[in-house]
C-alpha cells in the first residue's frame, strides 16, 4: 500500500478533530464578525444575483462563454437602470419636501388655521355626532393645536429629509456600487463557490440542491412580490394625490411606495391622516377620493396579492408567509422582510427532508392525512 492511500485510510485521532473543530468555530465567528456589517449587501447580492443567473447564463451562451463580459454587462445594465431613474425622482422628491415645509410653516402659522376651523364649526360638530359613544368632543381650539402640531412637525421633518437626502443618497449610491461589485464576482465564480460549499457542508448534493432551490423560490417570491406591491401602491398613491390636487405626488407616492413593504400598517400611515385633515377641512368629496381607492388597493394587495405570491412561489401557507413577515420585521427591521420568511423556509425546508429521508430510519412513524390520534393497525390476535 502506498504512502498515500495509507494517509487516506488513518482515521484522525478523536482530539484532533476536537482541535479541529474549535479552530473552525473560532475562526467562523471571527469571519462572521468581520462580515456583520456587510450582511444585508450580502443577502441582497446572493438573491439577485440568484435572479439574475438563468438569464445571464444564457447572455453567457450568447457571447461564447464569456463569462466576465456577460456579467460585466449585467452590472451596467443594473447601475444604468437604477441610478438614473433614482437619480430623478430623488430630485423630484427633495424639491417637493422642501416646498412642502415651506407650505406647512405658512399655511399652519401665519394664516391662522383656528380661524378656518372656527368657520366650519358645522363640520366639527358633525365629527362629534359620531364620537359620541367614545365620550370624545372636537373643539375648533384643539383641532387647530393638533394640526398645527402636526404640521410644523412633518415639515420639520420632510425639511430634514431632503436637506439630508444628498448625503444620504451618496452613501446609497456607495452601497449600491458595491452590491453591483459583490454581484459581479457571484455570477463569474459562482459556480465555484457552490461547487465549494457543496463538497464542503456534511449533506448529501440532492438535499443541498432542494434547500438552495426553495430558498430561491422564496427569495424570488419576496421579490416579486413586495416589490410589485410596493409598485402598485407607491403609483397608485403618487396618481390619486395628483388627481385629487394634493402637493407633492411625487414625495407622497415614493413615501408610500416604501411603507408598502411594512405589513398590515403599510400606506394606511399616509393615506389615513390625508383623509381625516381634507375631511376636517371640509373636502369632504376629495376626502374620499383619496380614502376609498388606496383603502381599496392597499387591501387588496396586502392581504390577497402579496401572500398568493410569496406563498404560491415560496411553497408556503399563507398564514406562515404572514407571521413570517409581521416577526422578521419585529426582530430585525426592514431587513426582517426578507429575512423572517427566508429562515421560515430554510426551516420548512429542513424538517421536510428530516421526515422523507431520516424519521424512517429512526423508527418513527409517520401519520396518514386525515387520521385521528388514536388511529392505527389493527392488532394481531
Amino acid at each position: 500500500m502506498s504512502t498515500t492511500d495509507e494517509s487516506h485510510s488513518t482515521r484522525p485521532a478523536r482530539a484532533s478533530w476536537i482541535a479541529l473543530l474549535v479552530a473552525i468555530g473560532i475562526s467562523l465567528l471571527v469571519v462572521l464578525r468581520v462580515l456583520a456589517p456587510f450582511a444585508s449587501v450580502l443577502l441582497l447580492a446572493v438573491v439577485a444575483a440568484g435572479l439574475i443567473y438563468p438569464p445571464y447564463l444564457r447572455l453567457v451562451n450568447g457571447l461564447r462563454g464569456h463569462r466576465m463580459t456577460a456579467a460585466l454587462i449585467v452590472c451596467v445594465f443594473l447601475l444604468v437602470m437604477v441610478l438614473v431613474p433614482l437619480s430623478i425622482i430623488a430630485t423630484d422628491v427633495s424639491g417637493e419636501a422642501l416646498g412642502f415645509y415651506e407650505m406647512t410653516t405658512t399655511e399652519l402659522t401665519e394664516r391662522g388655521v383656528l380661524e378656518r376651523l372656527q368657520q366650519r364649526q358645522e363640520r366639527i360638530e358633525w365629527i362629534n355626532s359620531f364620537l359620541e359613544p367614545t365620550g370624545v368632543v372636537l373643539t375648533a381650539e384643539d383641532v387647530s393645536d393638533w394640526l398645527t402640531t402636526l404640521g410644523v412637525r412633518l415639515g420639520a421633518f420632510f425639511y430634514k429629509q431632503g436637506v439630508g437626502l444628498a448625503k444620504g443618497l451618496v452613501r446609497f449610491v456607495f452601497g449600491f456600487i458595491f452590491w453591483v461589485v459583490v454581484i459581479f464576482y457571484l455570477l463569474v465564480d459562482g459556480e465555484t463557490a457552490r461547487k465549494w460549499f457543496g463538497n464542503t457542508l456534511p449533506m448529501p448534493i440532492k438535499e443541498q440542491q432542494l434547500l438552495s432551490q426553495r430558498f430561491m423560490d422564496m427569495a424570488s417570491s419576496l421579490v416579486v412580490g413586495n416589490g410589485l406591491a410596493g409598485l402598485i401602491q407607491g403609483v397608485a398613491g403618487g396618481v390619486v394625490f395628483a388627481i385629487a390636487g394634493l402637493p407633492g405626488p411625487v414625495l407622497w407616492g415614493a413615501v408610500m411606495g416604501v411603507l408598502a413593504f411594512i405589513p398590515v400598517i403599510g400606506i394606511s400611515i399616509v393615506f389615513i391622516p390625508a383623509f381625516l385633515i381634507l375631511l376636517i377641512a371640509g373636502e369632504t368629496t376629495k376626502a374620499f377620493a383619496v380614502f376609498v381607492p388606496l383603502a381599496l388597493i392597499a387591501t387588496v394587495v396586502e392581504y390577497w396579492l402579496k401572500p398568493m405570491l410569496v406563498g404560491r412561489r415560496g411553497q408556503m401557507h399563507t398564514l406562515l408567509v404572514f407571521l413570517s413577515l409581521i416577526g422578521g420585521l419585529a426582530a430585525y427591521g426592514p431587513m426582517g422582510i426578507l429575512i423572517g420568511p427566508l429562515v421560515m423556509t430554510a426551516f420548512l425546508t429542513l424538517v421536510s427532508i428530516y421526515r422523507e429521508h431520516y424519521s424512517p430510519w429512526l423508527g418513527v412513524a409517520r401519520a396518514e392525512p386525515g387520521a385521528e390520534p388514536g388511529d392505527g393497525p389493527a392488532p394481531e390476535e
